[in-house]
Formats: structure tokens, sequence, C-alpha cells
């Protein structure tokens, strides 16, 4: 028999993965950016930087114990600034009036701490709290502060956060997933779903067992082109944003 804390469906609990899924990163890291810059050169900077990241972690060896976000975040910037295309953006993006040629990456990395959620997410979350009778949960990559941050600015209601710092392990690493579960009470992977907006987050978490949905965000997963693949992996629960997704748990 189900445990009555949960609703009629069966799945118990909701692991969400929080910026870019959740929440709009781009419109955060943009207007930090300095106003020497165009909105394009803004804008595609942004994007460059989070692919960056992204390939950053995906080079680490699994297991390998979670690096500080913000240490990540600040190494990357400085990475994708010295490559020879963006001499120009570069020059421009450390020029500062006090001579700090530091500050601008220092407040681009601050950034990330302060984010509003997509405009479908508060009401996608409520739905499933209402009519799925599920737990929800924030389980990503970066620091505990870096969540409780992200939590106050968007304004967003989870029942935990998991950080990588938190489990000792960073996505994808299968581990990560299974001491999520461990620790909220699942003993079966099937009662569990990831969201995300990231396709190598729901490969890993379907390895683990869980079930997937994938969210397409346009600021995110920008080398995932086939769309037969991503419907493939995910048994067609392939969304543009929250609005269908109480809906698509209570199929799984």
């Amino acid at each position: 028999m189900a445990n009555s804390r949960y609703g009629e469906f069966g799945i118990k609990a909701v692991f969400f993965d929080f910026m870019g899924t959740c929440l709009d990163w781009h419109t955060s890291i943009v207007t930090a950016f300095p106003t020497a810059l165009s909105e394009k050169e803004k804008s595609d900077l942004a994007l460059e930087w989070r692919q960056a990241f992204f390939d950053a972690i995906r080079s680490r060896p699994l297991g390998e114990t979670p690096e500080d976000i913000d240490i990540t975040h600040t190494r990357v910037l400085n990475e994708v600034l010295a490559r020879p295309a963006n001499t120009g953006i570069s020059q421009r993006f450390h020029q500062a009036d006090d001579g700090d040629e530091t500050k601008a990456v220092k407040q681009a990395v601050q950034a990330w701490h302060q984010m509003d959620s997509w405009p479908d997410v508060r009401a996608g979350l409520e739905r499933i709290r209402a009519e799925c009778g599920c737990e929800i949960f924030v389980l990503a990559n970066g620091t505990t502060r870096l969540q409780l941050d992200l939590v106050r600015s968007s304004r967003l209601n989870f029942d935990m956060l998991f950080s990588s710092q938190l489990l000792g392990v960073s996505k994808p690493t299968l581990a990560v997933y299974h001491k999520a579960m461990t620790l909220v009470g699942i003993e079966d992977p099937g009662q569990a779903v990831m969201v995300a907006a990231h396709a190598y987050d729901l490969r890993a978490a379907r390895q683990a067992g869980l079930k997937t949905v994938y969210i397409q965000r346009w600021t995110d997963d920008l080398d995932e082109t086939d769309q037969q693949r991503l419907h493939r992996e995910n048994d067609g629960s392939v969304l543009a944003n929250f609005d269908g997704l109480a809906d698509t748990i209570k199929r799984l």
C-alpha cells in the first residue's frame, strides 16, 4: 500500500535541476556584465560562458570531490575571455575606473547567486504539489550557500535543497542521485523523477533508475540538437516549460 503522504500517483519525489531549468540565469548574468559591452556581446558571452562551464563539468573524472562553483565560474570565465576571438571584448570587460581589472569578473560570478525564476515555474511547482502529492527537491551541482541565495532571490519553495557540496559528489556521477533518494526515503528509483534542461543530467538519472522529464530552455544545451534523440531518451517527456509538467508526472 502506498504511503499516505503521497498522492494517488506512483511518483513520490520530483528532483529539479535549478539554474537553467527553474531559473533565468541569462538575464541575471547579462545585467551584471560591464556596460562597455553591447547587448548582443553580453548575451553571446553569457551563453559561451555557460557552455564552457558545462564542458568543464563533464570533463571532470566521475566521483571527483566537487569544486566550489564560484571558483569554477571564475576560472571558466577567465578562460573564455582569454580566447583569441574574445580579445576585444576582454579588453573592454576588464576596464575599470578604479584600476581593479578583477572587479567585473567578481561581479559576474556573484550574479549567479541572484536570479528570478522563469515565468512558468512557480505555478508549475504549485500544480505538482496540489495535484500530484509529490515532494519536490532541488538536486543540483553547486554549493549550499548558492542554493540558499537562489531560493531567496527566486522566492521558490522546495522541501529540501541537495547540492553537490552537501552530498559530496557532483552530477552526473550516479551516486549523487542514489544519495538524494536514500536521504528522502525513496527505495524504488522508479518512484522518483529528475526534471532538467540538461540532457547529460537526465542520461545519468536514467542510469540510476529515475524517470526523467526534459525541459527545453533556449539558454541551455546549445549543443543538443537531435530532437528525436531527446524524445527517445526521455520516453517522449520533452516539454517547452513547466505548464504541462504536472500532467506529465501523473502519466509516468
